[in-house]
């Protein structure tokens, strides 16, 4: 009966064998070898995607923020030190702030475009160059400012958080410290007033 049983501790000693190699290919990496960049891919693509995929969800962004990723290992490459951590955890937290930042700027688009219909359903708008459009798109209408400048402070810097800086009602009630239906009249009122003095 032998000692060497491949059951007997071998998974530590792969994991720090595995963890030597990748060190030493982003080090290349950080010297500007490609080829040390491709083996990287090679090794720990499908696991990089594999945890993009449970965090998005979509196989498209998925992979987007994979390559997002190694462009991102190609220039911090020199960055990486092993008494922070082990290469794989290392490069994992890169693809996490990826796939999260991803999530974060899908979501503010989302609101948006919710909050841009609403505008277009209250005024009964579709079409690009109606002046509640133009609101949301550029901020060089003379008429518009015109216009802001006739409401209440608390109505116009509603309507500007919301519709042009893409804040959520909920942001908006956190940062004035006031409740979200008292935001949403705000909005409410404050939109009337604008369609109406855009309207003369």
């Amino acid at each position: 009966m032998t000692n060497g049983d491949p059951a007997d501790n071998p998974p530590a000693e792969q994991s720090a064998e595995e963890a030597d190699r990748l060190e030493q290919l982003l080090a290349r990496i950080a010297l500007r070898d490609q080829a040390a960049l491709q083996q990287l891919y090679g090794l720990v693509a499908a696991k990089l995607n594999g945890i993009a995929m449970k965090l998005l969800n979509d196989a498209d962004q998925s992979n987007d923020v994979l390559q997002e990723t190694f462009l991102q290992i190609w220039h911090k490459a020199g960055e990486y030190r092993r008494h922070q951590g082990e290469p794989m955890t290392w490069m994992t937290s890169l693809l996490r702030y990826r796939a999260l930042d991803k999530l974060r700027s899908d979501k503010r688009e989302q609101k948006r475009r919710d909050q841009y219909g609403e505008v277009q359903e209250l005024f009964g708008e579709t079409s690009a160059e109606s002046p509640i459009a133009g609101m949301l798109q550029k901020d060089t209408d003379i008429k518009l400012n015109q216009c802001l400048q006739t409401l209440d402070t608390l109505n116009r810097n509603a309507i500007l958080m919301a519709y042009y800086y893409g804040y959520s009602r909920e942001d908006i009630a956190i940062h004035v410290e006031q409740p979200i239906n008292t935001v949403k009249s705000w909005l409410k009122r404050g939109l009337t007033r604008l369609a109406q003095c855009l309207g003369h």
